[in-house]
């Protein structure tokens, strides 16, 4: 359910604005809305120099979130370390003391850290080319720079991005105009679009080389400094030898980083909270309005909170601050949602706000998604074996993943209340892996055995009527809720849409002879009245939108027929599978079996899941849900 929110304002003396501020970040009950939008008050004074000290501290703070993230560790602060600043003022010039202490010498081991990867990534760019030339000139290989030079000889490595061989012969050409005879080069194919080429070259003509080379566009293989000193055979052992040293250096100096770093993160954790507290206030501050003796807060807050924020203000301020209600409207279009609902729907929430959250004032879908998202998962997996399975794997992630994000826990709470649903509706279906369950027993099914021949029909209606009822609840809820907002064109929509439907399945019953002629009549005439209700609100342009809205609703309800196909389609598989098992060697038959029943269990669990998710969002919420809120982010700690 959606908590009720109020809209408050509290006033007090100037000279404890500071006081007032501090103590509503402490009780962490409000969100601090803008009091300036008023035309009877002004802003508060300072402002000018509140931004500056708001810079200075996002800046501290992307220091700290630096070195944090040097460590691994989450930059944002710890539940703990907020309870601990709660209350505690910042010390600046403290916090940037220390950290001008610890900041160079972690930059220092992180520079280091990212030299050796780079050098780590690059190196392999040398080792391959250089492999490839060696043969091509066996004796100036071994030639280290001191002898080439004593021989006044001077070589370069280079690698032309090409597979034509003819580049190799216009580069011989271009280097022979420059230096004549005094030349010699070979070449290889090193790589794919790749040829190595080795130019030996008087000593003395080194810079002529080189500028002709990079007006050619010639991609060169120089050796890093700490090899080009060494002779071609010399300098691949060495980068290979280094090569294998990597994940030894690197995890050295990642441990002395860290040995330096990691004592320091409780503390880091804790100043980052203070620092964003400090915002926090920064940002409240402006946010308030102020006439001359008096400031002024307009704060949103839930309003069952409203007596214990009455008396904590009264408490800690007496006189010097008053609190009004100013007796908003629950439907406020401004106001804060706030979600709080029973404990068996609520890992649903993160779901049912997964892609927007509902306007305040309207309904909150949890509760709704929590009864039927499961038994839809349920009826497409249908199925004892999977079901038991499933829900022993939900169990065994449930504890693994306690920890983890909310919407991961909502997903693992789908599959756990659905894999109790399987159980429920394999029982119904007579199924256990499959047909293994009737092969062993006989036929067990309490309603029907889904894969037998007469089983189509029944399964097709079953899913339609389940489609049928889900919308029209949802459109039910839709007609109510417009009524609460005073919108009259909704309000006509949903009602002519349930009417429409309601009157089509009566036509539809009573063209299958399942309902009596009598039902006719009132059919036709829901159908009629439905329509003009839903074309009405669009004036002439209805007559085209409305009998296309009523199709799209129409089309929502025969979507649910992915109830039946997808588990049809596992059922089948499954039987399949079982099958399988009796072609062949029992060994290898039953190898088959087990290894389609796991296919099909993988695919029972994400499939349901995402096909029920989607009839949730896209059949079901579209016809009452109202998007357009946005979450309440209390002041200070979260009571």
């Amino acid at each position: 359910m959606l908590v009720p929110m109020a809209k408050v304002q509290i006033i007090g003396l100037r000279s404890e604005v500071e006081r007032a501020i501090d103590e509503l970040h402490q009780l962490g009950l409000v969100e601090v809305a803008d009091a300036r939008a008023s035309r009877t008050v002004d802003a508060l004074d300072g402002e000018e120099a509140r931004s500056a000290r708001r810079e200075e501290l996002r800046l501290l703070a992307a220091r700290v979130d630096g070195l944090l993230g040097e460590t691994g560790a989450d930059a944002g602060p710890a539940a703990d370390s907020r309870e601990a600043a709660a209350g505690r003022r910042l010390d600046e010039s403290a916090a940037t003391a220390e950290l001008d202490r610890l900041a160079p010498g972690v930059e220092a081991l992180s520079r280091r850290l990212d030299a050796l990867r780079d050098e780590q990534l690059v190196l392999p760019r040398y080792v391959e080319p250089l492999r490839r030339l060696l043969p091509l000139a066996r004796e100036l290989a071994d030639l280290d720079d001191d002898e080439l030079r004593r021989l006044r000889l001077g070589t370069i490595a280079l690698v032309l991005n090409t597979d034509d061989e003819q580049v190799v012969d216009t580069l011989r050409g271009a280097l022979t105009d420059e230096l004549g005879d005094r030349l010699h080069l070979v070449w290889t194919r090193v790589d794919k679009g790749g040829i190595g080429c080795l130019v030996v070259f008087p000593h003395g003509r080194r810079k002529t080389v080189r500028a002709l080379l990079g007006h050619a566009q010639v991609r060169q293989a120089e050796l890093p400094e700490a090899f080009e000193r060494l002779s071609l055979h010399a300098a691949v052992r060495g980068m290979q030898r280094r090569l294998t040293e990597f994940p030894r250096l690197i995890s050295a100096v990642r441990a002395e980083r860290d040995a330096l770093l990691v004592p320091h993160v409780p503390h880091l954790r804790a100043l980052r909270a203070d620092i964003g507290d400090e915002l926090e206030r920064l940002e409240a501050l402006g946010r308030l309005g102020a006439t001359r003796r008096a400031f002024v807060a307009v704060c949103w807050v839930p309003r069952r909170w409203l007596p214990r924020l009455a008396r904590e203000l009264d408490s800690r301020f007496g006189a010097a601050v008053l609190m009004e209600d100013l007796a908003a409207s629950p439907r406020d279009p401004q106001a804060p949602l706030l979600m709080r609902n029973r404990r068996l729907a609520r890992p649903f929430e993160p779901l049912a706000r997964f892609l927007e959250l509902p306007r305040a004032g309207s309904l909150d879908p949890t509760l709704l998604m929590a009864l039927f998202l499961p038994v839809m998962f349920g009826a497409m997996v249908g199925d004892v074996g999977y079901g038991v399975i499933l829900l022993a794997l939900a169990l065994k992630a449930r504890r693994s993943l306690a920890t983890q994000a909310s919407v991961v826990a909502g997903v693992v709470w789908v599959v756990l209340a659905g894999a109790a649903w399987s159980i429920v509706f394999g029982v119904l279906y007579g199924e256990l892996f499959g047909d293994l369950g009737t092969r062993l027993f006989g036929d067990w099914a309490v309603w029907q055995d889904r894969v037998a021949v007469d089983a189509l029909e029944p399964l097709l209606l079953f899913s339609v009527a389940i489609g049928a009822a889900h919308v029209a609840l949802g459109l039910v809820l839709g007609a109510w809720q417009a009524v609460r907002f005073g919108e009259r064109g909704e309000l006509l929509d949903k009602v002519g849409n349930v009417l429409v439907l309601a009157g089509l399945f009566g036509l539809a019953g009573w063209a299958a002879d399942r309902v009596s002629a009598g039902a006719l009549t009132p059919s036709v005439v829901a159908v009629v009245v439905g329509v003009v209700l839903v074309m009405s609100p669009g004036g002439a342009l209805g007559l085209i939108t409305g009998p296309l809205s009523l199709l799209g609703r129409l089309g929502n309800v025969l979507s649910y027929l992915r109830l039946a196909a997808v588990g049809l389609a596992s059922a089948h598989l499954a039987s399949v599978a079982n099958e399988l098992a009796t072609v062949g060697p029992i060994w290898m038959g039953v190898l088959v079996a087990v290894f389609f029943h796991a296919l099909n269990l993988a695919l029972a669990a994400f499939s349901p899941l995402i096909q029920a998710l989607r009839l949730q969002y896209v059949e079901f919420f579209t016809t009452f849900v109202t998007g357009g809120g946005r979450p309440f982010t209390p002041f200070g700690r979260s009571p």
